[in-house]
């Protein structure tokens, strides 16, 4: 029993040495110059939606005013409620704006087979505009969205590489959505905080993965150059696979598809709802799990393809994140209970206990500081940020099992996940 013991105290080290260490170099990552030339970029988005009439019509004003030029497509899923029509509104006074329209039941079959549908209609009946597809950067943005002032200046800037076939946008969560009364409220205005806080933490790991060129592409602000997609499609390979996360799978592709294309990261970038709901949250976070478990077949893959071993390692990090957080969750069950047993019999090691605990401690506590200095929190809003991070990581780890129990049954049906109207 006592050599199971040291075995799983092992292991334990093993994963918080591995967390400390990645975690200290996101910490003091920090952001590539961006380069001084501007490419000739033509942008179009591509905005997937089912059943979006809450949010669309303010994310489809978002767009055209920050960006003037670009061709705006909205993929309506075979949604139900009125999304369509607002897009038509929207076309009959903007002709830069365009309907498609997928249709059931090959309709609802998940965000990646609508991406993959509407960019192959938009090549095959030359809706896209007049220019080189080199020189053309598609956009998937979600239909909550809301694009930053001078994010496409930067993605110009940084798709003037040649080599750089795909970017990713930083992502910010807007507080809004948490106002309902009592606990209900408080929980929903702590998940908005921890997502947003979340997404920053984010936000420093992409700027470490992109020194291997292998920055992880999210749903939302994902630019591709039209090049990559066209050539995948001719092909007969899809951009975005069919798994739950198409997103990060679309990534990976671009990542394998050659030596030489590199994944950047977009220092501007989109704000989105967060979820207020605990159910709804533990859902998205599943889906998640479920969809990065369905892309760990590419492992194999990442080791025969010729690049750099950081790019290798890092990838190969991402694909085993379910099967770590899955022992991560068996020893938050396990040091508790072994602790417990140590205090009545007298045998707690507190010197070796505070070295493994006060830097678990201090380094998201590091976080929250400098989450709170950027955002410029007020002592009572960091207090309330830094009190609900075991809350909200306890959150996210039910999402866990469920993601397992899912994917080992073969349940890969997906929920959209809901929006809310904005004022």
């Amino acid at each position: 029993m006592t050599t199971a013991f040291q075995t799983i105290e092992a292991i334990g080290l093993v994963l918080l040495t591995m967390y400390l260490t990645y975690s200290l170099c996101a910490l003091l990552a920090q952001p590539r110059r961006v380069p001084p030339r501007r490419a000739p970029v033509r942008f179009t988005f591509v905005v997937p939606a089912l059943n979006e009439a809450a949010v669309i019509g303010a994310t489809l004003r978002n767009l055209r005013a920050a960006a003037p030029d670009a061709r705006l497509v909205v993929i309506d899923d075979g949604g139900d409620d009125g999304t369509a029509a607002q897009v038509e509104a929207a076309a009959q006074a903007d002709p830069g704006v365009l309907l498609l329209r997928r249709v059931l039941p090959q309709a609802r079959t998940g965000k990646g087979e609508a991406l993959n549908w509407g960019v192959a209609q938009l090549l095959r009946r030359d809706l896209l505009p007049g220019a080189p597809l080199e020189e053309q950067v598609l956009v998937v943005f979600d239909a909550d969205g809301r694009l930053d002032a001078g994010l496409l200046d930067e993605a110009a800037r940084v798709f003037a590489d040649p080599d750089v076939m795909a970017a990713q946008a930083r992502i910010r969560v807007r507080q809004s959505g948490g106002g309902a009364r009592g606990w209900r409220g408080a929980l929903g205005r702590l998940l908005l905080l921890q997502q947003d806080l979340e997404f920053y933490i984010v936000r420093h790991i992409q700027l470490l993965r992109q020194r291997a060129w292998t920055v992880g592409l999210g749903g939302n602000g994902q630019f591709m150059r039209l090049s990559y997609l066209a050539g995948r499609l001719g092909q007969g390979r899809d951009p975005w696979p069919p798994v739950l996360l198409e997103d990060f799978a679309s990534g990976l592709e671009v990542r394998l598809a050659s030596p030489r294309h590199r994944l950047v990261f977009l220092e501007s970038g989109v704000t989105q709802q967060g979820l207020t709901d605990v159910r709804r949250f533990v859902r998205q976070r599943a889906r998640w799990t479920h969809g990065n478990l369905q892309c760990f077949p590419n492992l194999p893959r990442i080791w025969r393809t010729p690049m750099p071993l950081g790019a290798r390692l890092d990838l190969t990090y991402f694909l085993a994140q379910p099967w770590l957080n899955l022992l991560t969750l068996g020893l938050l069950v396990y040091y508790p209970a072994r602790a417990v047993g140590r205090l009545l019999t007298g045998e707690v090691n507190w010197a070796l206990t505070a070295a493994l605990t006060l830097p678990g401690l201090i380094l998201p506590l590091a976080w929250v500081f400098l989450y709170s200095r950027e955002n410029r929190l007020g002592l009572r809003q960091a207090a309330f940020a830094a009190a609900g991070l075991p809350v909200y990581t306890l959150i996210m780890m039910m999402s866990v099992p469920l993601a397992f129990r899912n994917f080992l049954r073969g349940e890969h049906g997906w929920a959209k996940t809901a929006r809310h109207a904005e004022a």
